[in-house]
């Protein structure tokens, strides 16, 4: 069985993204290690649409015979992606073609609906449901037993039972399946000679709860991956490739201070290279995750060189508004915790919260210079993209119930104004948020 994974070309209005083609694409390679550790008669390309254009990705799609097409899929590549489908499609009609991500998990009834070329959405996590429906393809199982499957039915669109995936079963990710040259070549680009990086997952899920408001992750609580096979994957990547930076790519890095403390253990077992200084480590956290030096410290032995750290506002009332879960006092404090033993803080704002009026702007600009003072010195803003199912399109939805009966219907492109929202496409866009988290 042929099998393409394949992150499609990103549009052009989104074609400055920051971190676009700097590593492979994580999830895709996750799913793809999955089902070579499963089956031994399928072959596996994955393509990843920064480093390949749409025409190439088609001559590729028209010069095999693929049996399922798997696409992940984003506001930023879902036109690209529909493109292929129906391209895929003519080529040859018994491809089966499908997609996922959260993107898809929140929008697979529009999928279903308005793309024909597409004939199965994944919703959450997508290594099971594959390795589930290939066995479908062979006929082992039944369509019914596929979980998190949706799909078409005699016109009708179902959803099979969602599971959470465990990832105790979560196997090493195989970078040896694709060529790291063309990332480490853009790498070198940007950075330098001497940079060299991959990224990797020790976790699924957030400790938030309820999520953020503008938070579109299917919420499926905390997993972890065991310590111990984790340190194996980085360690045998960071020697075998001599990286110089390691980038954990979880939700939130430290939502376990023992699963953090056995982790680094296992991992300074393995390799030097972090206590070294010879390779750095940076990852995502909440602030009120950095307040404890035992913390730090731990950090600091994993050689970080930077946290993501999602500050969103620099207001309380707005914090409050949006579910974070922090307030300004946690901020500062962390922010002075972090700075002052050295690791760098990359902060991220978001504008056009719920609630927000020209005072809270006035307090987030004097939040911003404040941590400035502190010697913060990397920020980026964003702008509120309202996506389905996010807590805040459910309120909205709720207040304007006529937007989900015009968005369950609507046509590849169209766009509806409703009390000054516009519903285009796949999400509802409020001013447009630049970057997709």
């Amino acid at each position: 069985m042929k099998i393409l994974l394949c992150y499609p070309t990103i549009s052009e209005e989104y074609s400055k993204i920051r971190d676009a083609g700097l590593t492979p694409h994580l999830s895709l390679l996750c799913i793809a290690s999955h089902l070579k550790n499963k089956f031994d008669d399928i072959d596996i390309d994955i393509i990843d649409g920064h480093h390949i254009s749409c025409d190439e990705i088609c001559k590729k799609i028209a010069s095999n015979n693929y049996d399922v097409i798997g696409f992940s899929v984003d506001f930023t590549n879902y036109v690209t992606s529909v493109k292929l489908a129906d391209f895929a499609k003519k080529i040859n009609p018994d491809t089966k073609i499908g997609c996922g991500s959260n993107h898809a998990s929140n929008m697979y009834k529009q999928i279903l609906t308005n793309q024909k070329s597409y004939d199965f959405v994944g919703i959450n996590d997508g290594e099971k449901e594959f390795e589930q429906y290939i066995r479908y393809l062979k006929g082992e199982i039944k369509i019914e037993e596929v979980t998190n499957l949706a799909y078409r039915d005699h016109g009708q669109i179902k959803v099979n039972p969602i599971r959470t995936f465990d990832l105790k079963q979560h196997v090493p990710v195989n970078y040896e399946m694709i060529d790291l040259n063309a990332y480490f070549n853009v790498q070198k680009e940007i950075f330098g000679d001497n940079f060299k990086m991959l990224q990797f997952t020790s976790q699924r899920g957030c400790a938030n709860h309820p999520l953020c408001v503008f938070c579109g992750r299917f919420d499926d609580g905390m997993r972890f991956r065991d310590p111990k096979e984790y340190a194996n994957e980085v360690a045998l990547y960071t020697e075998k490739y001599q990286l110089t930076e390691v980038w954990d790519r979880s939700d939130s890095f430290i939502q376990s201070v023992s699963w953090l403390r056995a982790f680094t253990k296992e991992l300074n077992a393995r390799t030097d290279r972090f206590s070294s200084g010879k390779t750095t480590f940076k990852t995502y956290s909440r602030a009120d995750q950095l307040l404890r030096q035992d913390v730090i410290d731990i950090l600091k032995e994993l050689h970080f060189r930077m946290v993501f750290i999602g500050y969103e506002a620099g207001d309380d009332r707005i914090l409050r508004n949006i579910g974070k879960h922090a307030n300004l006092d946690t901020y500062y404090k962390a922010t002075k915790n972090v700075l002052d033993n050295g690791i760098d803080i990359d902060a991220s704002f978001i504008v056009g919260l719920p609630g927000e009026n020209k005072e809270s702007l006035r307090n987030h600009v004097k939040f911003v210079q404040n941590l400035i003072d502190m010697g913060l010195d990397k920020i980026r803003v964003n702008r509120l993209l309202v996506l389905p199912g996010t807590p805040i399109y459910r309120k909205i939805v709720e207040k304007y119930p006529e937007i989900a009966e015009k968005i369950e219907g609507l046509l590849p492109h169209s766009v509806i104004s409703v009390e000054g929202m516009v519903v285009e496409n796949e999400f509802v866009k409020m001013g447009g948020r630049e970057m997709f988290t």
